[in-house]
């Protein structure tokens, strides 16, 4: 295979500095390396995102019209929250998916759908433009100008006021992600504010609101989160009881909406694989035994950054595998995918950012290992031709 690498002088320290991104600078996250892909290759990036979102969303079309979601095991109030959130055709504002392959020839396969509160917008935004001139080329990048249309029509469609409210629970990695989202919706007109999830009051048929300076409180009719849902759904019970509350009267409008945890829930992709044909979807059960004399991956349910996930040989011998205190009781178990590695023995993951459903940017991920977690760099990169 022909190997990809770019050498690079140096990094954007000034664009990494002025934006307050220096935590980025931690662990060689950020290194003077860079990787090229081919006009082709992009493009089957892009197919792919494409129709494996139609797939997606139709299936979801399918499972709110016979109200089964029995597959998730669901809180019930989340399911109420789905159904209403697709019904009303609320905005799938920002997802990324995670692929294999697509390099030299070898096959793109979805490996999962970041599709709840998807991260690594400052990387792949103001650090990638900070990239391109010392890299003499241009990345596909249409990310912050796709988010602008969406915010534009959400603000016309949508028939609320203009207020949005940002919240995370208050990590420096999420306020950067937040603070690119904001700064997209204030260029389209919307009033932004941000505060952290225990700022914000969320008050029983009445609204959202935060409390300020002048110890007055200001009602927001959009609230942008980057709470995962299944942290709601298992570790705030009382806070799903209050979206469930607000969101059925209407009270509020919550990007990203209920039903992209359906996207995000690792088994959904089981059930794509058996009713779909797809050469994207990769075989994904929720039997081993499926694997029997295969290479394959074993996952959970609702995993995030890589945690608790394991690669077993043919012989269902262990070959790697991640911890983390994520505490799991149900699997789903996934094909193999080969990733690009380079001639230093680094694999490359690939991610196609999505804005309303529709490609919208390529980001890479590197680690030294096959399972990209969250020890990983983050890797610019520029189309040839």
């Amino acid at each position: 295979m022909e190997d990809r690498l770019i050498e690079l002088s140096g990094i954007p320290d000034d664009a990494i500095k002025s934006h307050q991104l220096e935590f980025l600078l931690e662990d060689e996250y950020i290194v003077p390396e860079g990787i090229f892909v081919l006009e082709d290759e992009v493009k089957e990036y892009q197919r792919a995102a494409n129709e494996v979102y139609e797939i997606f969303e139709e299936e979801l079309h399918k499972l709110v019209k016979a109200r089964d979601f029995r597959l998730f095991d669901f809180p019930s109030q989340l399911e109420d929250l789905i159904v209403h959130s697709a019904e009303q055709k609320h905005a799938h504002l920002l997802g990324r998916f995670d692929f294999a392959g697509g390099i030299d020839g070898l096959p793109i396969k979805l490996l999962e759908f970041n599709a709840d509160m998807p991260t690594m917008l400052p990387e792949s935004t103001i650090i990638q433009a900070g990239f391109n001139d010392i890299m003499g080329g241009l990345p596909y990048d249409n990310l912050l100008e796709q988010l602008g249309v969406a915010y534009n029509w959400l603000g016309i469609t949508a028939q609320r006021e203009k207020l949005m409210l940002g919240t995370s629970l208050g990590h420096a990695e999420d306020i950067a992600n937040m603070s690119v989202l904001l700064d997209c919706a204030a260029a389209e007109g919307f009033e932004t504010m941000y505060a952290d999830l225990p700022q914000v009051e969320f008050a029983k048929n009445e609204g959202v609101f935060v409390q300020l300076e002048d110890q007055s409180y200001l009602q927001f009719d959009f609230l942008l989160k980057l709470v995962p849902w299944e942290f709601i759904c298992y570790e705030e019970p009382g806070l799903l009881d209050d979206l469930h509350n607000l969101q059925l009267q209407d009270l509020i409008y919550v990007l990203n909406p209920a039903y992209t945890l359906v996207f995000q829930s690792k088994v959904f992709m089981a059930q794509l694989y058996k009713r779909y044909s797809s050469n994207f979807l990769l075989k994904t059960s929720t039997r081993a035994e499926d694997f029997i004399s295969r290479r394959h991956v074993k996952k959970p349910y609702l995993g995030r950054l890589g945690q608790r996930i394991s690669i077993l040989d043919r012989r269902g011998k262990l070959l790697d595998a991640t911890e983390g205190d994520l505490e799991v009781d149900k699997w789903i178990y996934q094909e193999f995918a080969e990733l690009y590695k380079d001639n230093c023995d680094e694999y490359y993951q690939p991610g196609i950012y999505t804005v309303r459903g529709k490609s919208a940017g390529l980001s890479f991920r590197r680690a030294e290992r096959l399972i990209v977690d969250d020890d990983c760099q983050y890797i610019p990169h520029f189309i040839r031709s």
